[in-house]
């Protein structure tokens, strides 16, 4: 039983089909992420973990199912708003505006949905790099003088520019060194902590899962096959989750969290 004042779930899927062309994607997908939880997201290739964050945000019509992102349908014109002043993204690579730099980056959000004076925005954008962990110079450079850690902090930075509720992460330490990768873990986690976040991470990183996911969802033959903390998909018999969590890298990722 739901205890009273306990707020639903964040995202919640049902019925979900998407497709492209001839290609059907997701056939019968039902999801939902709990308010607060870090819920991890793997897949083979092809899966379709892009195509349902996509779908998510809006980017991708479903051809039928329902969708809700804070209790509210991703396809209703009248939610987009309100939705998108809630939700932080990063994409892989951070997606920084090149031209921009760092400070000019995570001002973006604050110029296109607020009226804030101008102080108001430097002071809280530099306030969110600082937050990231970023050296105080950082807002001042653009992208292409950051190393790859520091751009995904940066987008990290402009992702929570707003103080959002929920945040997709896609792939984040894709490209990072193991050091940069468990560092990048930390703050996801302790931003998560911080801030209150509910958190949508698709990732390949096994020691990811382990660090800092709540509960894992594996998708495969269209759908959620399985949702549940590392521990009891690592028991489970199913050819590919077994296949991912107790081969060669799943039983490294193990034995390093122990």
């Amino acid at each position: 039983m739901i205890a009273a004042g306990t707020p639903g779930p964040t995202i919640s899927v049902h019925g979900l089909r998407t497709s492209f062309g001839d290609k059907v994607v997701h056939d019968g997908l039902d999801l939902e992420v709990r308010h607060g939880e870090i819920l991890g997201v793997v897949g083979g290739s092809g899966s379709g973990k892009s195509v349902l964050l996509n779908t998510l945000l809006g980017l991708k019509q479903p051809d039928r199912g329902e969708v809700l992102v804070f209790g509210r349908d991703v396809r209703d014109p009248a939610s987009q708003i309100d939705i998108e002043r809630r939700i932080g993204v990063l994409f892989q690579q951070g997606a920084l505006f090149s031209s921009l730099t760092v400070q000019e980056n995570v001002e973006a959000p604050f110029l296109e949905h607020t009226s804030l004076p101008m102080r108001f925005v430097r002071d809280l954008a530099a306030l969110k790099i600082k937050l990231v962990g970023l050296p105080d110079d950082a807002g001042a450079l653009r992208p292409a003088e950051l190393s790859g850690g520091m751009r995904k902090r940066a987008g990290i930075a402009r992702a929570i520019a707003l103080d959002p509720e929920l945040l997709f992460l896609d792939e984040p330490t894709s490209g990072l060194d193991p050091i940069g990768a468990n560092a990048f873990d930390e703050l996801v986690r302790s931003l998560r902590d911080a801030m209150g976040l509910t958190v949508f991470l698709i990732t390949h990183d096994l020691a990811t899962l382990h660090a800092i996911c709540d509960r894992v969802a594996v998708i495969a033959e269209h759908k959620v096959i399985a949702i549940a903390p590392v521990a009891e998909l690592e028991t489970s018999q199913h050819p590919w989750i077994r296949d991912y969590f107790q081969g060669p890298r799943g039983r490294a990722a193990t034995e390093g969290h122990r």
